[in-house]
């Protein structure tokens, strides 16, 4: 099942520009053919791939705790030829790596992408400018410091060409996650069940291949950031602290979210003062360096953020229901704030025995995840990694169901639905699935977790071997005179 849906996802890219996959103009890699798909097959064949491949994984999930052992080799060679030809074809599902490159080609022509919006490059005719998606046209950047320096990097190696520089960024969240795949291996251990894990939940998880490495999404930078920091902090004391916390906010400056791991990192080096004093000032004086390069609205774009909306939200039928409207409510950010703060705390108590740094990083992030009201699928690479350093738990089912509803509400994703009046199933899509059982099924993974959580259920139980037969001794024969 996964390989069939890296196959999918692999056709929907190469049939080019469509409903699935943006126009990058051509004459460049990636490579791709213009057979101009209809649009509802698109459809299809997007949704295909992702509910099949979240299910593969769930079904692979499965089949390990019932004493299936694949090859680790074949699953890292999986790995090298899944994202090699997933990096070699255009981005399919959303058109953020389009704006990267706008970004990345305002800073490399000078200008400051956090005031000046791709609009001026639009106006002014610029070939990367003319292909910048509508509805990011008028908004500054809000990534961190060192994605626009990821972008700026990938514009100058692409130049002029909005294809050549959308393939250099995906070159460079292809390595990452492969450095990523190497670092979560080691970060397992010998133990074979953790190893085949972690390939499981990250290496070859479509729902992380489609958005990391198809999408070319820069969360895939941070993510080996993250776990570059946790592996870091293995070899404890002050250096190895202020390493971690440098990496840490190294993450953070790709995407402010990664500052909630900091919570794991900090509970793995409070027995020690100075490490954890080495840990807090090498994030600080990273982030803070960083920043300092850039003016004041990296910051306040960053900040702006806060208390948006979007098609993902859990609390949209709760917010339809109380008549709140379509933009959001400062009652919709309490209820997200206060939700987020309870389960992250029960999460603290109530996940498995992990990792020392890896439980509280996978709680923090999981309640901001479940909770915000800001949803992305993309934004579950900073939740695989961690799950997948955890042991089996009765979470991991349910995570991978709301990847895969997450993810079903921004496909086909290069266009939006798609016209003014949808019809079949674009009209589903649109009129049902996203208003109300997305939102739903996230509430209902929101419920399952904190009743299980209450429950003390989330750990599964250790199935213990049943003890071996002792044989009833043969009655002796009497003898009988």
């Amino acid at each position: 099942m996964i390989g069939i849906s890296i196959a999918v996802m692999l056709a929907v890219a190469l049939l080019g520009p469509s409903a699935a996959v943006p126009d990058l103009g051509g004459g460049d890699p990636p490579w791709f053919f213009r057979a101009d798909p209809p649009e509802t097959p698109v459809v299809q064949l997007s949704w295909t791939a992702v509910i099949v491949g979240g299910l593969g994984v769930g079904a692979a999930l499965y089949a390990l705790r019932r004493r299936w052992r694949p090859a680790r080799g074949i699953l890292l060679a999986g790995t090298l030829v899944a994202v090699a030809a997933l990096t070699l074809v255009p981005p399919a599902g959303s058109t953020d790596v389009l704006n990267y490159a706008v970004y990345g080609r305002i800073a490399a022509l000078g200008h400051d992408p956090y005031v000046m919006t791709p609009a001026w490059l639009h106006r002014i005719a610029d070939p990367v400018g003319d292909l910048t998606p509508l509805a990011w046209r008028n908004t500054p950047s809000v990534y961190g410091p060192l994605a626009t320096w990821a972008q700026m990097a990938a514009s100058r190696l692409g130049g002029d060409s909005m294809a050549a520089t959308v393939f250099a960024f995906k070159v460079m969240t292809g390595l990452a996650f492969l450095l990523s795949a190497l670092v979560l291996d080691r970060l397992a251990g010998p133990e074979r069940d953790r190893r085949v894990r972690v390939h499981l939940l990250w290496s070859l998880n479509p729902l992380m291949l489609w958005h990391v490495v198809l999408g070319g999404h820069i969360d895939g930078l941070g993510v080996l950031f993250l776990v570059a920091a946790l592996l870091a902090l293995r070899r404890g004391g002050p250096v190895a602290g202020l390493v971690a916390g440098a990496l840490l906010g190294a993450a953070a400056a790709v995407k402010a979210p990664f500052v909630l791991a900091g919570a794991g990192l900090a509970w793995a080096a409070r027995r020690s003062a100075t490490t954890l004093v080495a840990l807090g000032m090498g994030a600080f004086a990273t982030l803070v360096t960083l920043y300092a390069t850039q003016g004041p609205e990296a910051l306040a774009n960053v900040a702006g953020k806060i208390g948006a909306r979007s098609l993902a939200d859990p609390w949209r039928v709760l917010a339809d229901a109380l008549g709140l409207g379509a933009d959001p409510s400062a009652l919709e950010g309490r209820l997200a704030l206060g939700a987020a703060f309870l389960i992250g705390l029960l999460l603290c108590l109530r996940l498995p025995q992990g990792p020392p740094a890896v439980r509280p990083a996978l709680a923090w992030c999981l309640c901001w995840l479940l909770t915000s009201p800001v949803q992305h699928p993309w934004y579950d690479a900073m939740l695989f990694p961690l799950l997948a350093l955890m042991p089996a738990s009765r979470l991991d089912g349910p995570l991978i169901v709301r990847g895969i509803v997450a993810g079903l509400v921004y496909l086909p994703g290069a266009t939006a639905l798609l016209r003014l009046q949808p019809t079949g199933l674009t009209q589903w899509i649109a009129e049902t699935y996203r208003p109300w059982i997305a939102p739903l099924v996230s509430d209902a993974v929101i419920l399952y977790v904190v009743v299980l959580g209450l429950a003390g259920a989330l750990r599964f139980r250790e199935r213990r071997p049943a003890p071996p037969e002792v044989p009833t001794p043969a009655r002796q024969p009497t003898l009988s005179r």
